[in-house]
């Protein structure tokens, strides 16, 4: 067989298997990135849960301040606003476990992610998914005891609710009552705040992601 041939046909072998590799890294790299958008999409509901949350504290609020506004003999009122407030308090726990739901939801479109990651041979886009991943679990880690200091601000806002709905409030009772829950929510507040930087970070991530290897 002539050399040149040889030489010829060995050079176009090595090009099919060079464009071969590159076409399965394409490939591999798209699934990563379609990966990355269902999560994208999951997080957004993930993120409107919490504002339908913080929407509710709102009105639940004004009608906890409603009821310091009435009289000693409005009751009747104050009895009303307390129930407006402990029906709202509900709506509120149950988007609470909605939005808790959701990002465990999530987890499960991580734990997909990291499984086609690894079949990524790209090792700085592996990496940056990887970091994506793990920044991911701490987050969710972090809103976990969120989660658990949130339900717990909410009993105690329930039973302050149920003791303004009597119609002798023990005063008492309910100042030790605010106290306490005026102490979990500065524990809420710390713990969010924690988890905005997070998910800041993330976004952050996900972006220069997007913009490294398209969306």
């Amino acid at each position: 067989m002539n050399k040149k041939f040889i030489s010829l046909f060995l050079v176009i072998g090595l090009l099919l298997i060079f464009c071969t590799g590159c076409t399965s890294q394409v490939k591999q790299r798209n699934l990563v990135i379609n990966q990355l958008s269902k999560i994208t999409k999951m997080e957004q509901k993930f993120q409107k849960a919490g504002v339908k949350i913080q929407k509710l504290e709102i009105n639940e609020l004004e009608y906890y301040e409603k009821i310091y506004l009435y009289k000693i003999n409005e009751v009747n009122k104050r009895q009303e606003s307390a129930k407006q407030a402990i029906n709202l308090l509900n709506e509120r726990k149950d988007g609470v476990n909605e939005e808790s739901k959701l990002i465990h939801d999530i987890d499960i479109k991580i734990e997909e992610l990291q499984t086609i990651n690894i079949e990524t041979k790209d090792e700085q886009f592996r990496n940056e998914v990887n970091n994506f991943i793990k920044i991911w679990r701490e987050r969710t880690n972090l809103y976990d005891k969120l989660n658990s200091k949130y339900k717990q601000a909410i009993e105690t806002d329930l039973s302050i609710y149920k003791l303004l709905s009597q119609k002798k409030v023990d005063l008492k009772n309910v100042k030790g009552k605010t106290k306490n829950t005026n102490k979990i929510y500065k524990d809420v507040i710390k713990y969010n705040d924690q988890l905005n930087l997070y998910t800041q970070k993330l976004n952050n991530l996900q972006k220069d992601i997007y913009e490294k290897y398209g969306k």
